[in-house]
């Protein structure tokens, strides 16, 4: 599975919580700013009640070469172990991904946990563990964790911290100098016509990954 920190990252820190009646579309944009290489992935996402929802994603690249393909697609599946009035939320991800040219195909089971320090401090905290499938597959169950914590300054208006990790297998997790970590603030502004929008920046901590990854996205309700 090729690693969402090796290119550049479009991954984010997604929350357990579901709302009914939610509908949306996403659009986020990655660029390592060093080689001009850039990650795209469109989303849509529905719940299907107050504890489900799921999610379609296609993503494409283009490398340092100007070379573009289309990387991935992957239906998500989100449940919501935890009530609407919860301080702690938690709840699950299961994702299926498949790829082109022979590349290997994956399965995740992911857990996620939101908590509100208060009406404007939240802080997220996600586990996923990944599993690949294929003629070139590794037999290991991948580890990344990815944290935030955010601070709501108007209804509106959020400013984040944001921590991306890949951490090697579940059973033989990798030293530090092979596992890949990035850290970096975001914003993210609500509009008046039911989007959000989002941009930030990422920052490698062991020159496993790119000195830097801007991050912009778009997300319209429906």
């Amino acid at each position: 599975m090729t690693s969402s920190l090796a290119l550049s990252n479009t991954a984010g820190v997604f929350p357990p919580d579901v709302q009914e009646g939610h509908r949306s579309f996403q659009y986020r944009v990655g660029l390592d700013p060093d080689n001009g290489t850039w990650g795209s992935r469109l989303h849509y996402q529905q719940s299907l009640n107050d504890n489900f929802m799921a999610r379609g994603i296609i993503q494409g690249s283009e490398s340092s070469a100007g070379n573009t393909k289309v990387d991935f697609a992957q239906a998500e599946l989100f449940w919501d172990l935890s009530e609407s009035h919860d301080r702690l939320r938690h709840g699950l991800r299961f994702d299926a991904r498949v790829r082109g040219r022979s590349m290997p195909s994956s399965f995740s089971a992911n857990y996620s946990l939101l908590y509100g320090f208060s009406g404007t401090w939240q802080g997220r905290l996600a586990f996923l563990n990944t599993r690949s499938f294929g003629d070139e597959a590794s037999n290991d169950v991948k580890l990344q964790v990815r944290s935030q914590l955010s601070y709501r300054a108007s209804p509106r208006l959020n400013f984040n911290i944001e921590y991306y990790s890949q951490l090697g297998s579940v059973d033989n997790v990798s030293p530090w100098n092979s596992q890949q970590h990035q850290i970096g603030p975001s914003v993210s502004w609500r509009t008046n016509t039911d989007g959000v929008l989002y941009g930030g920046i990422l920052s490698t901590l062991n020159n496993r990954s790119p000195d830097s990854t801007l991050r912009f996205w778009l997300t319209k309700s429906l």
